[in-house]
C-alpha cells in the first residue's frame, strides 16, 4: 500500500501557525529594543540583559514541553490543546509588550515588567511551538512530505517577515511633520508602536486559530487518560526522554550539521548589518532592497525543498544548498574585496535624492544566493529530525515526536545564541569601534572579509558532518518494510 501525500491546503494550514510565531518573535526582534530604549527611556544595557536572560530560559524549557506533550492524553489529542492555549496566551501577552500600564513606568519597574512579561511570552511560545513542530512530524506519512511541509512552513515564516518586518518601517512607522516644520522620525512616535502592536497581535491571533482549526483533523482524538502519576514518575519520564534523544547517535549527525550551519547563518546575519552601513554605505532604499532580497532568497529555497528532496534525497540536497550559499558569499568576496567593483559604484537612478547603485544590485543578488542555500538547510534539517523520530517510533512503538522536536528546538536556539555571542568578538577582532563616526579603512576591509568568508568556512565543516549521515529514502523504506508499515 502506498502512503498518501499531504494536500496543499493541509501544508498551508499547518504553516499558518509558523506565521503566528514569525509575527510575534520577529516583531520582538525587530522593534522591541527600539521601543524600550527610544520611547520608554530604558537603558540599552538593561534591555539587553532582559533579552539575554529570557533567551537562556527559552532554550531550557523546550525539552520539558516535549515530554509533557508526548505524554498528554485527552479527547482533543496530545498537541492541539497546548497549541490553542499557548497560542492564544502568546497573542495576548504580545499586546502587553507595547501597551504598558502607567504603574510600571520608570526604569526599575520597567525592567521587572519586561523581564516577567518576556518570560511569560517565551513560556507561551514554547507551549505552542513544541507541540506544533511535533504535529508537523506526525502529519507526514512520507519522507518527501516531511521536507515539503517544513519547506512551506519556513517559507511562510519568511513571507510574513517580509510583510511585517522588511516593509514594517513603511507600514507602521511613518514620519511626522511637527508644528515647527521639522520631521520627527517614525520610530520616535509612541502611537506608531501601539498601532503596530495591535495589528501584529490581531494577526497572530487569527493565524493561531486558523492553524488549530485547519490541522485538527490530524489530532489523535479520544486518547484514554492514564492513571494518575506521581511527581517522581513525571521526573523519570523527563529524564528518560532527554536521554532517549541525546543518546541517539543519528541525532548528533543532524545536530552537528545543522548547528554549524545555523551558527554560520547567525554570524553572517549579524555581521552583514555592519557591512551594509560601514563598508557598502547603502542608502535606506538600498538596505531595504538587499535585506528583503535575502528574505526572498530564504523563502525561495524553502519552497523548492520538497522538489529537491524528491529528486536528490536529503543528503545531496544539503550538499547543493551548501554549494549555492557558499558560492554567493565567495562571489561577493571576489567582487568587492578582490577589487572587481567598489562600494557605491555606478549610480543607476535616484529615489528621493538618494542614488541607487549597481554595486547594491550586485551585492543583493549574490547575497540572495547565500540566503537561498540557508532557506534549504533549515527546513531540511527539521525534516531530518522528523525522520529520526519516526525511526525511533518504528523501533520502540513510543510516541517520540515531541521530545525530538524539543531537542531540535533547543539546539537551534543554542546555536543562535552562540552566534550572537561570537558576533561581538568578531567585531572586536576587526577593530570595530562602537559609537565612532567613521571606522578605519583596515577595519572596513576586515569587516567585509569576515562577512564573506565565515559562512563558507563553516559550511565546509558542516559538509564533513553531513556526509556521515546514513539515512536515505531506501533506508526509510527498508525500515518500514521491516516493521510492517506502508511504503512511501
Amino acid at each position: 500500500m502506498t502512503l498518501k501525500k499531504l494536500k496543499l491546503h493541509d501544508l498551508w494550514g499547518y504553516a499558518s501557525g509558523e506565521g503566528a510565531t514569525s509575527i510575534t518573535m520577529n516583531g520582538i526582534g525587530n522593534f522591541a529594543m527600539l521601543f524600550y530604549t527610544q520611547i520608554m527611556g530604558m537603558s540599552p544595557e538593561l534591555a539587553g540583559t532582559v533579552f539575554g536572560i529570557v533567551t537562556v530560559y527559552d532554550a531550557v524549557t523546550d525539552p520539558l514541553m516535549g515530554t509533557i506533550s508526548d505524554r498528554t492524553t485527552s479527547r482533543f489529542g496530545r498537541r492541539h490543546p497546548y497549541m490553542l492555549i499557548g497560542g492564544l496566551v502568546l497573542a495576548v501577552l504580545f499586546l502587553f509588550l507595547w501597551f504598558i500600564p502607567e504603574t510600571f513606568h520608570g526604569e526599575k519597574k520597567l525592567f521587572w515588567y519586561l523581564l516577567l512579561l518576556n518570560i511569560l511570552i517565551k513560556t507561551a511560545f514554547t507551549v505552542f511551538v513544541v507541540p506544533h513542530t511535533a504535529l508537523g512530524f506526525e502529519m507526514c506519512r512520507t519522507d518527501d512530505d516531511r521536507a515539503r511541509l517544513q519547506g512551506v512552513r519556513y517559507g511562510f515564516n519568511m513571507i510574513v517577515n517580509i510583510v511585517f518586518g522588511g516593509f514594517g518601517w513603511i507600514l507602521f512607522f511613518p514620519n511626522r511633520v511637527t508644528a515647527d516644520g521639522s520631521v520627527l522620525d517614525g520610530t520616535k512616535i509612541h502611537e506608531n508602536f501601539l498601532n503596530m502592536g495591535g495589528v501584529l497581535a490581531g494577526g497572530a491571533l487569527f493565524l493561531i486559530l486558523l492553524c488549530v482549526f485547519a490541522t485538527y483533523k490530524f489530532a489523535e482524538k479520544g486518547l484514554v487518560k492514564k492513571d494518575n502519576q506521581s511527581m517522581g514518575d513525571h521526573t523519570k519520564a523527563f529524564i528518560h526522554d532527554l536521554k532517549d534523544v541525546y543518546s541517539d547517535k543519528l541525532v548528533w549527525f543532524v545536530f552537528g550539521f545543522f548547528g554549524l550551519a545555523q551558527f554560520s547563518m547567525m554570524v553572517v546575519s549579524q555581521v552583514q548589518m555592519f557591512t551594509y552601513v560601514e563598508y557598502m554605505q547603502f542608502s535606506a532604499y538600498e538596505k531595504t532592497f538587499v535585506h528583503v532580497g535575502g528574505m526572498l532568497g530564504f523563502m525561495t529555497g524553502s519552497f523548492f525543498l520538497g522538489g529537491l528532496v524528491k529528486r536528490l534525497d536529503k543528503k545531496k540536497t544539503g550538499y547543493l544548498a551548501m554549494i549555492i550559499g557558499s558560492f554567493g558569499c565567495l562571489a561577493l568576496l571576489a567582487i568587492f574585496t578582490g577589487g572587481l567593483m567598489a562600494p557605491k559604484s555606478v549610480p543607476l537612478f535616484e529615489i528621493k535624492d538618494e542614488a541607487f547603485h549597481l554595486s547594491s544590485v550586485v551585492f543583493g543578488l549574490f547575497q540572495t544566493l547565500w540566503w537561498s542555500g540557508c532557506g534549504i538547510i533549515v527546513p531540511l534539517a527539521t525534516s531530518m529530525i522528523a525522520d529520526l523520530s519516526l525511526v525511533k517510533k518504528l523501533k520502540t512503538g513510543e510516541v517520540t515526536e515531541g521530545r525530538y522536536a524539543a531537542g531540535f528546538s533547543f539546539f537551534l536556539k543554542a546555536a543562535s545564541a552562540l552566534g550572537m555571542f561570537v558576533t561581538g568578538y568578531i567585531l572586536k577582532s576587526v577593530g570595530y569601534v562602537s559609537g565612532a563616526a567613521t571606522q578605519t579603512s583596515d577595519t572596513l576591509d576586515k569587516l567585509a572579509l569576515m562577512t564573506f568568508i565565515v559562512g563558507p568556512f563553516l559550511m565546509v565543516l558542516s559538509f564533513f558532518v553531513l556526509r556521515k549521515y546514513p539515512i536515505t529514502h531506501q533506508t526509510m523504506n527498508d525500515l518500514r518494510a521491516e516493521y510492517g508499515q506502508e511504503q512511501a
